[in-house]
């Protein structure tokens, strides 16, 4: 079963229309229409008559989204075509020092409904173009315990949650739609199966140190299954297989102008490193396998620019990673690199808006004849409509998708919505 598309993208216009027709603030000591709240409310559905912020008080967040892609390749590829894909997660956080006089501590469950197809089946490429694309069914994502300590020097987490929650985060300035950089633990994952980004998830745990302000060191450690893609409870595969490892990561942050009274431009800088204990095959024996893989990641975030007078994050920011898994034999892909450039505020009037260009390079192995690399150019412009809704056209230009010569450059059209409940 699909959500009504058509019916959607008509409401949808609704709060489009009225924003580009009613756009003048409210005059002071002038009352906010029943819309102008509605369009500034926390969600789609409103406070649901106060429900809402009660739940709150009492320590219950309650937070539901929809995430959707509509896209086509028009140029390329294997052959044209569209596809649709969509994922509306429902997360409920209750606030333990609120509801049981446990400081710091918070537990989180979640569920998740993903719908749709793969466009990149049409495209044949490796970094798929759909960020909103994660197979079809209806599952569990998230079910953890989170404790923050020593004002927040310190901040555990372990149960079930999907390791690119935590690690590679994407940069901050805007949400990309390819999955190269959203979530950026999706290149991790092409060359160890057991990685998990959302909306699947493992048993695992992270801790968070933060000596400085200036520095925060993240560790975490979970349970890896290679074949996480062929699971088919609905994320409610609990048991822990003997015969799977584990997945082992950390990252140092060194966080720019962001401490107390900074006035600086702000960024951040990571270095990190992996390791997975699992066998894998190799290209060169296919009948033999070989114990554990490994990499290493550095990423960096610099705001270059900031407006005259802005006081939130309008203006210019950088950003850039490289990823390299050293072991040719096993990795298919064993480097990546990439590079955005992200403006908020570029036109006047808009100022919460993003536009977005981003650059995506994935070499292929040696050991993999016929597959050289493949390069991905996105552009995408995120107007936020409402606090609640975010629409965002995208274009994405695949070069050699999964690295061969043979498979014609495609171009890819798009819209990505993000509607928040």
């Amino acid at each position: 079963m699909r959500p009504p598309r058509l019916l959607l993208l008509g409401l949808l216009t609704v709060p489009v229309f009225w924003s580009a027709v009613h756009a003048d603030p409210v005059a002071d000591g002038e009352s906010p229409s029943w819309v102008d709240r509605w369009l500034q409310g926390p969600g789609m559905t409103g406070d649901w008559f106060g429900t809402r912020t009660s739940l709150t008080a009492l320590g219950v967040s309650p937070s539901i989204t929809y995430l959707t892609d509509l896209q086509a390749n028009v140029l390329g590829g294997l052959r044209k075509a569209s596809a649709y894909a969509g994922q509306l997660n429902v997360d409920l956080r209750f606030d333990m020092e609120k509801l049981a006089g446990l400081p710091g501590l918070s537990f989180d469950v979640s569920g998740n409904w993903a719908s749709g197809s793969d466009l990149s089946n049409s495209i044949g490429n490796v970094f798929d173009v759909a960020q909103a694309f994660d197979g079809t069914e209806v599952r569990l994502y998230t079910l953890f315990l989170r404790q923050v300590l020593f004002e927040r020097r310190l901040d555990v987490k372990a149960g079930r949650f999907a390791t690119g929650d935590d690690f590679l985060v994407g940069p901050s300035f805007v949400g990309l739609v390819n999955e190269a950089l959203n979530p950026r633990m999706t290149v991790v994952q092409i060359n160890v199966p057991g990685v998990t980004t959302g909306p699947n998830a493992t048993w695992g745990g992270r801790v968070i140190a933060r000596p400085t302000e200036a520095l925060s060191v993240t560790a975490g450690a979970f349970y890896s299954d290679p074949r996480l893609d062929q699971l088919t409870a609905n994320g409610t595969e609990f048991a822990i297989d003997a015969g799977n490892g584990y997945f082992a990561i950390g990252e140092a942050t060194y966080h720019l102008n962001q401490g107390t009274g900074a006035t600086g431009l702000p960024g951040h800088y990571q270095v990190g490193g992996y390791y997975d204990s699992n066998r894998f095959a190799s290209f060169t024996d296919p009948a033999s396998q070989r114990r554990g893989n490994y990499g290493f990641y550095l990423t960096g975030e610099q705001m270059v620019f900031r407006e005259v007078g802005a006081v939130s994050g309008q203006g210019l920011s950088v950003y850039g990673s490289v990823i390299y898994a050293p072991e040719q034999r096993i990795n298919a892909i064993p480097y990546f690199a990439e590079v955005a450039l992200g403006y908020q505020g570029l036109l006047p009037g808009r100022d919460s808006d993003v536009a977005a260009v981003a650059l995506y390079y994935g070499g292929f192995s040696r050991y993999l004849p016929g597959q050289t690399y493949e390069l991905t150019l996105e552009w995408t412009y995120a107007l936020v409509v409402t606090p609640w809704l975010t629409i965002q056209p995208d274009i994405q230009y695949i070069v050699h998708p999964s690295g061969k010569s043979s498979v014609s450059n495609a171009l890819v059209v798009g819209v990505q919505l993000s509607l928040q409940f």
